[in-house]
C-alpha cells in the first residue's frame, strides 16, 4: 500500500527517507542531472526559491527534499529571500575522498530582513575537467532540503528542578500503609 503525500511522490507506509549527503549526490542528484532512472520517486520537482517555505508541500516539522533548478537570483520569493550562511561544505565520495558535490546552507528571511527558523541545505554536483573542479552552471538541477531549525527551550533553574524532585507530592503514587 502506498500513501500519496503530494501529486508526484508515492511513499510506502512506514517508509522514512533519511539519506546521507553522499547518497543524495550519488543516487539522486547525479542521476537526475544525467537523466538516469532514480532509485525511488521520493523527491519532487519544485521551484523552492520562488516559494515561501511555509507553503512547501509536506510536513513542515520534517526535512523535505526537492529537486530545483539552480538560480543566481538568490533567491527571492514574494515575501522573503534565502541568504547563504557559513562556508560551503565539500561532499566527498566514500572510499576515494574525491569531491563529488557541495552543500550550501541558506536561511530564509521574511519581509524586511527578519531572520526565520527556516533552513535550506542546497546540494549541487561538482564535475571534474582535467584537474579543475567546477560547479554546475546556473539552471542545472540541485537538491534542496528544507526544514525548521529547532528552537531552544529556556533552561530551567537547577535549584527549581531539585526542589520539585525533593518536595513531597500528594499525587506521587506512593501509598503509605501503617499497621
Amino acid at each position: 500500500m502506498e500513501i500519496q503525500r503530494n501529486k508526484d511522490v508515492k511513499i510506502p507506509v512506514g517508509f522514512r527517507f533519511y539519506p546521507t549527503d553522499e547518497e543524495l549526490i550519488i543516487h539522486y542528484l547525479k542521476r537526475k542531472v544525467y537523466s538516469l532512472p532514480l532509485p525511488a520517486t521520493v523527491i519532487p520537482e519544485l521551484d523552492v526559491f520562488q516559494t515561501n517555505p511555509r507553503d512547501l508541500p509536506g510536513d513542515s516539522w520534517e526535512k523535505r527534499y526537492f529537486f530545483s533548478k539552480r538560480t543566481m537570483n538568490l533567491n527571492k520569493c514574494s515575501n522573503g529571500c534565502w541568504k547563504a550562511t557559513g562556508k560551503d561544505k565539500k561532499i566527498v565520495a566514500p572510499g576515494n575522498n574525491q569531491t563529488i558535490g557541495v552543500k550550501k546552507s541558506l536561511i530564509f528571511y521574511e519581509g524586511n530582513c527578519k531572520k526565520t527558523s527556516w533552513v535550506m541545505h542546497q546540494y549541487s554536483l561538482i564535475t571534474s575537467l582535467s584537474t579543475q573542479k567546477i560547479r554546475m552552471p546556473e539552471g542545472e538541477w540541485v537538491v534542496c532540503c528544507v526544514f525548521r531549525r529547532k528552537t531552544k527551550r529556556p533552561a530551567m533553574n537547577l535549584a527549581n528542578n531539585i526542589s520539585q524532585i525533593a518536595s513531597p507530592s500528594c499525587s506521587s503514587g506512593i501509598t503509605e500503609i501503617s499497621s
